[in-house]
């Protein structure tokens, strides 16, 4: 007699499990902490802490954007770098400009632009420069602290074919060493290395959903989710690491599984 209302109570508690689900993988950033051995990195930024986000796809000030800034303000960065990819088809661009204020007030931001971006490239452009942020777009920067100087190269989307490694470094000393910011990790292979201490990028979202024993849900070649190749973490191409960030955001479904929000946190070290 008691097996049919235990049954109701556990079905009863599917939507309940679903729904914390969504929470932790969708709502909920994790901060990721990568250690990179770099005597170039560790001459420049020392003890530094530098975070990278990636694939806002900010839509309004929900409650994961809060907690991203949250977190953002618990860690004190030091800099703070975006990999692209802001908007969306109905981003609420007063929500948005809150957003990257409040991150530029936390700490000095330097963004370039993703694939989603050129649907309202003027007006997102507008929206980093009222912020002070500043917005590469094929395009290099020098870092000063003190008396030692180090170069951020920013590329234009690569999902596009925007972006010119050749004109953004075309102002960096030959000598220099320098971070590239790209928006898909594949750009990595399309320059030569050299100088290249780093390499951030973001686009293929972890996968966003993945399914344990299969991987990404998405394998089409247009979202690039297909790809197994470059989706999340640490690589070399080149011998350059790079790192593909998961991205804060969503894209064509509004969850993730096993693929969390991620705020990327480096430390570098000899």
């Amino acid at each position: 007699m008691t097996g049919k209302p235990v049954a109701i109570g556990l079905l009863a508690l599917i939507p309940v499990l679903l729904l914390l689900v969504y929470i932790v993988e969708t709502q909920i950033p994790q901060v990721t902490v990568t250690t990179l051995s770099s005597p170039a990195l560790q001459a420049f930024f020392g003890d530094r802490i530098i975070v990278q986000l990636s694939d806002l796809h900010l839509v309004d000030l929900g409650w994961r954007e809060r907690m991203t800034l949250v977190k953002l303000e618990r860690i004190k960065p030091d800099l703070i770098l975006m990999t692209g990819d802001y908007l969306e088809p109905y981003t609420d661009f007063k929500e948005l400009r809150a957003y990257l204020k409040r991150l530029a007030d936390i700490a000095p931001v330097i963004a370039v632009p993703g694939n989603n971006d050129y649907c309202c490239l003027d007006t997102l452009v507008n929206l980093m420069r009222q912020c002070g942020i500043t917005f590469l777009r094929n395009q290099a920067v020098r870092l000063q602290y003190g008396d030692d100087s180090f170069y951020l190269v920013g590329l234009e989307d690569n999902f596009l074919h925007h972006d010119d490694y050749f004109k953004a470094a075309s102002a960096v000393p030959p000598s220099a060493d320098r971070i590239v910011l790209g928006h898909a990790p594949a750009v990595a292979e399309t320059f030569d290395p050299t100088g290249v201490a780093l390499v951030l990028a973001g686009h293929l979202h972890g996968g966003q959903i993945i399914l344990p024993f299969y991987g990404p849900v998405s394998r089409s070649g247009d979202c690039c989710y297909a790809t197994r190749t470059y989706t999340a973490g640490l690589y070399r191409i080149n011998g350059i690491p790079v790192y593909s960030n998961r991205g804060i955001g969503t894209s064509l479904a509004p969850f993730r599984f096993l693929s969390r929000p991620e705020i990327a946190v480096f430390r570098f070290i000899d």
